[in-house]
């Protein structure tokens, strides 16, 4: 069977992010499947592996060093992902669960404040983004990547943020601390305007994108 299913994973405490997951339906024109790991059923997501595509995780509230047992159930995942070679996409909690997982340090940034706006992220040449390039891009969250683990290279950085972005050195697989796939409802609660939106929002579509490309050009079943 040839596998045709972007896998979302959304571990949301309280607020799904549907508005984000049809964005990337609509944008994507790839057959999506939709997890709640924390507010339903973390057993979905082994029947669908087997049928994706691609995964992306999704930003959360959790912290990455609650260390809970659907954490632990999603690691087995993001191994499997990497064994199979699936695409696998993380975004900010995504991001930092991937670096946490594979024995990097993720921490309180600034003294347990929450920040949130658009920053500018400098990007090294890399498998998903091909040149240097910078891009400003949404940004919410109190934790972050402090020491990235071997088997992941930085490729992104700004001033707020040395880890901003990672790429794994052998597998189709990168995180970013930023919102590359923020819907207009999640940016709305983050205090910014339409207009800053639709400007962040480019840049954020055309890293998206690019991850789209990655997807079913080979994997092992």
């Amino acid at each position: 069977m040839i596998p045709t299913s972007l896998m979302i994973i959304d571990p949301s405490v309280t607020h799904p992010e549907i508005d984000s997951y049809n964005k990337i339906v609509e944008k994507s024109g790839i057959s999506c499947t939709y997890h709640l790991p924390i507010l339903s059923d973390m057993k979905s997501m082994i029947h669908s592996l087997n049928n994706a595509c691609g995964v992306i995780i999704f930003g959360s509230a959790a912290s990455v060093n609650d260390n809970s047992e659907w954490q632990k159930f999603l690691g087995e995942l993001v191994d499997n992902t990497l064994k199979m070679d699936i695409p696998l996409l993380g975004i900010c909690f995504g991001h930092q669960f991937i670096i946490h997982h594979y024995g990097g340090e993720v921490n309180h940034l600034w003294s347990k404040k929450k920040k949130k706006g658009i920053r500018n992220i400098d990007f090294k040449p890399n498998n998903l983004i091909k040149e240097k390039k910078g891009y400003n891009l949404i940004y919410s969250h109190q934790e972050g990547a402090l020491i990235c683990p071997d088997d992941l290279k930085i490729i992104g950085s700004s001033n707020m943020v040395k880890i901003e972005s990672v790429e794994h050195r052998t597998k189709a697989a990168w995180g970013f601390q930023t919102h590359i796939e923020a819907s207009w409802s999640f940016a709305e609660r983050q205090g910014l305007t339409l207009e800053e939106y639709e400007s962040a929002q480019i840049s954020g579509n055309e890293i998206m994108n690019a991850f789209y490309n990655k997807l079913g050009k080979s994997r092992k079943s």
